[in-house]
């Protein structure tokens, strides 16, 4: 794909996606949406990928079916003017987007599609593309048993479902479905404070997507052959540590919010749940980040070029230790 057909999509991407942040009705909202798919579309299919194909058809199905859900129940619920139908309207709009963002039970996609797309792909998957469909569930989304159940559902699928896998891209799909449920849960107490978790959950993961990139890392067993630089590797540690939500790092800091406006609410078993769950993923976090740490390393011919990255160890040093330190000064 040439540079200018790039730009251009990206953009699209980009403005699609303030539409419907700016939209003040359900139809210009549905649009944004189909803006946005038919913009990320191209950018998915670039590259020498053989199965881009195949992933790119995956997602635009996904995404036109939880389209086409969305806009049939915004048009049947100008016929309803009874509450307990137009509660299970808004369920059922909060389901659709629940199919556009990956989340259980319709997640089995999000992973595969993960593992098809290089890492620029899969950074803007996991953040950006999720934006809109978070924005439109914020509007719908009820504090109700229902909600509650899906939430405690989606945050052990997404612990459980990475503890297995040796691909790393899908790995980091499972940990955004886990961190999905956190933001979902946040979003039910507040309707604003999840664009903070948000937020800080891109940062970590862009950290991430560029470290995987630079040294081309696709499965986990390449972890052990990753650097023998010892900046790269507490880079890669912390960074990992910091998405498995380890305090005192990054990725402590949106859990502690949602946490402690849980428990100011009384909602004790939902916040056991969550708590499990996020051990589970630092398991996988652990074993990702012993291949770095506890293994001896093996230098590689492409090593010996190599140089270490002092302009990203900077800004993960700020990002996840001082930033999080400033923050709990400022609070507590």
């Amino acid at each position: 794909m040439k540079t200018s057909s790039k730009s251009l999509f990206l953009t699209m991407t980009i403005i699609s996606t303030m539409m419907v942040l700016s939209s003040s009705n359900w139809m210009n909202m549905w649009v944004g949406l189909e803006i946005n798919l038919l913009s990320f579309i191209p950018m998915m299919s670039e590259g020498k990928n053989p199965y881009k194909s195949q992933g790119t058809m995956m997602y635009f199905l996904v995404q036109s079916m939880a389209s086409s859900i969305m806009i049939m129940t915004i048009m049947m619920s100008k016929f309803i003017m009874m509450s307990k139908e137009m509660s299970i309207t808004n369920n059922i709009i909060v389901m659709s987007m629940m199919m556009k963002l990956g989340m259980p039970p319709f997640h089995l996609w999000f992973p595969e599609i993960m593992n098809k797309m290089n890492w620029n792909m899969c950074f803007l998957l996991s953040t950006w593309q999720k934006v809109a469909p978070l924005y439109v569930m914020s509007k719908f989304i009820e504090n109700n048993e229902f909600i509650m159940l899906i939430i405690s559902i989606t945050t052990m699928i997404g612990a459980m479902g990475g503890v297995n896998q040796t691909s790393m891209r899908k790995i980091m799909g499972y940990s955004s479905i886990n961190h999905l449920s956190w933001i979902m849960l946040l979003m039910t107490k507040s309707k604003e404070l999840w664009i903070v978790y948000m937020i800080l959950y891109s940062l970590m993961m862009y950290i991430v997507c560029f470290m995987m990139k630079s040294y081309n890392i696709m499965f986990i067993n390449q972890m052990k052959t990753f650097s023998t630089k010892l900046t790269d590797k507490i880079s890669m540690i912390i960074t990992i540590m910091s998405m498995g939500g380890l305090p005192p790092l990054l990725g402590f800091l949106p859990k502690m919010m949602t946490m402690s406006m849980t428990v100011k609410l009384n909602e004790i078993p939902t916040m056991v749940i969550m708590v499990i769950s996020s051990v589970i993923t630092l398991s996988y976090y652990l074993k990702m980040s012993s291949k770095v740490n506890l293994m001896m390393m093996t230098s590689q011919k492409w090593m010996k070029c190599m140089k270490p990255n002092i302009m990203m160890f900077i800004m993960m040093m700020i990002l996840n230790i001082m930033f999080p330190a400033m923050m709990l000064l400022t609070f507590f």
